[in-house]
């Protein structure tokens, strides 16, 4: 019987003929419970009384609150766009009160209180007792060239770096995300170079993850390896990284027994 939803034949709502196909009835319960799902969250999140009773839950609910979460992107949106204003102050240098020296000895202006407000450990420079007099002088970022420091200023100011940016820059961005200790680009950083991990370069992303403490990177990583371990461990490169890194060399070692053994 056709799909009274999915069919290329038109048909009116007549209960009890109309059927719903498979695909349909599995999609239909997957909105409904994602949108519970949502709603739970927001009533946590608001902390609203969890004896309150619940709308009934069915297409007509979830289409409703498909249309507030629409609603709300509209919002955010909008907000978005009104901080857009603080991008644009860095971009112009307006009102700049602090001036960063990269390890090709040029020099970038920004904000101290958007840098102070996105990582602690800039805030800790510019709060530190040689720093608490009004600051004329210059913050040396030594491990960050020119464009990598100013990738990593504009993901302060507007939580976003061009993806052509981060294919070249992701590694050291990601090390400078966890040397300032900001956490929202760490996970940017980590996610990319995630969807990029391959035999070829599995190595050097182990060894940036370790040293990052990116977690879902490294087991990233392992995996890559373990699913291609002969072209890995076989390679030129890996006498070199097991005499670098032997407690990564361990670690390998054993998962691989642990896949060779099944």
């Amino acid at each position: 019987m056709d799909c009274c939803l999915c069919s290329s034949v038109a048909n009116s709502y007549r209960p009890p003929r109309n059927t719903l196909c498979k695909n349909c009835y599995e999609g239909a319960k997957s909105i409904i419970d994602l949108c519970r799902k949502l709603e739970q969250q927001w009533r946590d999140d608001e902390d609203v009384e969890r004896g309150r009773q619940a709308a009934p839950y069915g297409l007509q609910y979830a289409f409703n609150q498909i249309k507030q979460l629409d609603q709300m992107e509209e919002n955010v949106s909008e907000k978005l766009e009104f901080l857009g204003s603080l991008i644009e102050a860095f971009q112009t240098g307006m009102h700049t009160d602090v001036e960063l020296v990269t390890n090709d000895g040029l020099s970038i202006h920004a904000h101290r209180i958007v840098m102070a407000t996105k990582s602690s450990v800039f805030r800790a420079i510019f709060e530190s007792d040689a720093l608490k007099e009004p600051h004329t002088g210059v913050v040396h970022i030594p491990e960050l060239s020119h464009y990598e420091l100013r990738y990593l200023l504009e993901f302060m100011y507007c939580a976003e770096i061009p993806a052509d940016a981060m294919a070249e820059h992701g590694h050291a961005l990601l090390m400078a995300a966890d040397k300032y200790d900001i956490p929202v680009l760490s996970k940017v950083c980590e996610a990319f170079i995630c969807a990029t991990v391959s035999p070829s370069n599995v190595l050097d992303v182990l060894e940036l993850a370790t040293l990052t403490h990116a977690t879902s990177l490294k087991e990233t990583a392992i995996n890559v390896i373990l699913d291609s371990y002969e072209e890995v461990v076989f390679s030129k490169g890996y006498e070199d990284f097991a005499s670098k890194n032997a407690l990564l060399s361990v670690e390998i070692t054993k998962a691989l027994i642990k896949v060779l053994k099944k």
